[in-house]
Parts: C-alpha cells; sequence; structure tokens
C-alpha cells in the first residue's frame, strides 16, 4: 500500500517575490515622485516670500522716513539706508522706481531718481546730470526685489 505523499508548501517562490518587489517599485515611484516636485516647489516659494518681505521692508523704511516730519527724505527723494535686514541666499538686489503724482493721482514725471544715502544722512544735492523734484504732494514709489529667480514688486504712494 502506497502512502499519500504530502507536499509541505512553505514559503514563497521566486517568481511571487520578484512580483511583489515590482509593484512595491512601481507604488513607491508613484507616490515620491510627486515629491520631488514639491520640493521644488517649496525652494521657489521661499524664495519668493523672500522677495516679498525684503520689498516690504524698503517699502515701509521709506514711507517711515518720508513721513517723519524732522527729517527732509521726502523733499530730497531719498532714503538713509540699510532699508533691509535678511540672510537670504543670494543676497537681494533692489530697485526703485519714484513718480511724482498730483492731488488727483495724475502722473507729474517719471522715474525719477531715487537715492539711497549712507548710514546718517541722504546726498545734499542730486549728482551731476540727475534732478530731484522736491516736495510733489505725493510721491508713488516702486520697490522691485530679486532673489535669485523670484522677484516680486511692491508698488506704494506717499503724500507729503
Amino acid at each position: 500500500m502506497r502512502q499519500p505523499t504530502r507536499r509541505f508548501n512553505q514559503g514563497f517562490t521566486i517568481i511571487e517575490v520578484l512580483v511583489a518587489v515590482a509593484l512595491f517599485a512601481v507604488v513607491v515611484l508613484v507616490i515620491l515622485a510627486p515629491l520631488t516636485g514639491l520640493f521644488g516647489l517649496t525652494q521657489k516659494s521661499g524664495r519668493q516670500t523672500g522677495a516679498t518681505n525684503v520689498a516690504q521692508q524698503a517699502l515701509e523704511t521709506i514711507k517711515g522716513q518720508w513721513q517723519n516730519a524732522s527729517r527732509n527724505q521726502y523733499d530730497l527723494n531719498c532714503a538713509i539706508g540699510p532699508l533691509y535686514t535678511t540672510s537670504l541666499t543670494p543676497t537681494p538686489t533692489l530697485t526703485y522706481v519714484v513718480q511724482n503724482e498730483d492731488v488727483q493721482g495724475n502722473n507729474i514725471s517719471n522715474g525719477n531718481a531715487f537715492f539711497v544715502g549712507n548710514a546718517t544722512t541722504c546726498p545734499a544735492t542730486a549728482p551731476t546730470g540727475t534732478t530731484v523734484a522736491a516736495g510733489p504732494p505725493i510721491r508713488e514709489i516702486s520697490v522691485t526685489a530679486t532673489v535669485g529667480t523670484a522677484t516680486s514688486t511692491l508698488v506704494l504712494e506717499v503724500a507729503r
């Protein structure tokens, strides 16, 4: 009499293991691919926020100095630096555009020279070849801050 043979199926076959590893790899790739893109967006967003913060600091400093009655920066069209503080890398670059306006907000001059003086004073006069319009009713200042590839432009009108 013959005894029935018992077959024990313990463990997985090599094919089953390879299929499981392949499926796991596909799932990991599907999950990680968007995450790497998000890391790049986070860095870009950080630079954009940094540029906006620097522009905002500069605008607030200029506005504060122009509205301070004991200083004449508004008439001289200048501000005493530094206009912002930051630890951003790369170092931000700022550009300024000032327009004089009448009380109705009409532009009465374009692109006036704007000066950032040293830590204590504004230039007493404009450098040779430039003019400074003194004391219009309203000045519109546009500050553009650039940090790497991120650029932020903020505009503010300051009344005399």
